[in-house]
């Protein structure tokens, strides 16, 4: 599962420890409150940023602009070390089969040390489980 464009800005602006407020300003040349309600409203997916407004995010960031396309990633973003961490059986994988992408999510949030995107994660996950175990109870 691919990391949307919000979830990127969320994870690449955490990691360079700017608040909302301090990145919107520096991005968009405004105020720390003003930049912060743009940063708040994208990260939440309720404003689109234009292409411009990439640009800017991805200065200030210090990624390459093709980090926020569809499709490509930035390869920070994948360093997560496989060695540690739970692992996961494939036949576990294939009996949940949304878990993969979530618990690969997961890592990355961890990896930031980004707590409310660990915790929105942690409640998809919630939600594949007991899906699955609905499912399970219903074809019993």
């Amino acid at each position: 599962m691919e990391l949307t464009l919000s979830e990127k800005i969320q994870l690449l602006r955490k990691r360079s420890g700017l608040n909302q407020g301090q990145f919107g300003a520096k991005a968009f040349n405004t105020s720390v409150e003003t930049g912060r309600t743009k940063i708040k409203n994208i990260e939440l997916g309720k404003q689109k940023p234009t292409p411009d407004d990439l640009a800017q995010m991805s200065k200030v960031l210090d990624v390459p602009p093709s980090v926020f396309r569809q499709g490509q990633s930035d390869e920070s973003l994948d360093r997560v070390s496989p060695q540690q961490g739970v692992r996961v059986d494939q036949a576990v994988l294939d009996r949940f089969e949304q878990l993969g992408p979530y618990l690969e999510m997961l890592n990355r949030a961890v990896f930031i040390n980004d707590e409310e995107l660990i915790e929105h994660i942690a409640g998809k996950l919630s939600g594949v489980l007991a899906f699955n175990g609905t499912l399970k109870a219903i074809n019993n």
